[in-house]
């Protein structure tokens, strides 16, 4: 995608939103497309309780809100906050379409739409676990695969803040619930965190879950 983030560059605003800035509203109509240089956003709904509830992270390289984009809905379907300080460009999805669509750049957009789907089913798979330990391993082994970076042989840095809190929103589980399963899997040294920064040990998190299909599987 670095190919085509910088053939956007020249089309688009670069602008600069500080943490916790909502981008876009649910219901809201968008105006442009956001591309992602730096930081990271949130895309999440609000339940009936009042309750944040998180579908997804975008990072660098990242463009969102893509049904938009595409003309599925006139409107966006979730809310869209940064949760880091992030650089953006912003361009007319028309715009930004036209370059999608050239030759040159169809191998890395349908690359780009492949693992962010492979990504979702991952989270799917989570999502279906009826145990709550088996439905964190899962998200961890999601987020480890979406946003993750190898540090050593095996071990996998996510790079943006973590918290109890955001694990339970992205499956539906309580905050104390979710701290007491990672709390027992950083005692199998699973995983390490330190503040909001994660480790993961992948070969353990596998082993634990007693899954080997994903262990050839890169995005």
């Amino acid at each position: 995608m670095q190919n085509l983030v910088k053939a956007i560059t020249s089309y688009a605003t670069k602008r600069v939103f500080k943490k916790r800035s909502v981008l876009l509203y649910q219901g809201e109509a968008p105006r442009m497309a956001y591309v992602i240089q730096s930081g990271l956003v949130k895309m999440y709904s609000i339940n009936n309780a009042g309750e944040e509830q998180v579908v997804a992270f975008y990072g660098p390289n990242d463009f969102f809100p893509a049904p938009w984009i595409f003309n599925k809905t006139p409107s966006s379907l979730y809310y869209y906050e940064t949760i880091a300080n992030c650089e953006m460009m912003t361009l007319p999805r028309e715009t930004l379409r036209d370059i999608i669509h050239r030759p040159e750049f169809l191998t890395q957009t349908l690359d780009y739409f492949v693992s962010s789907h492979t990504g979702l089913l991952m989270r799917i798979t989570a999502l279906e676990q009826s145990r709550a330990r088996e439905k964190i391993m899962f998200t961890l082994y999601y987020l480890l695969f979406r946003y993750g970076q190898q540090t050593k042989p095996g071990l996998y840095i996510i790079n943006f803040p973590l918290t109890h809190k955001v694990i339970a929103s992205l499956i539906g589980l309580t905050r104390e619930t979710t701290s007491s399963e990672i709390i027992k899997l950083k005692k199998q040294k699973v995983l390490q965190y330190r503040g909001q920064t994660y480790v993961i040990d992948k070969q353990k998190l596998e082993h634990i879950l007693g899954e080997d299909s994903f262990k050839d599987f890169t995005l």
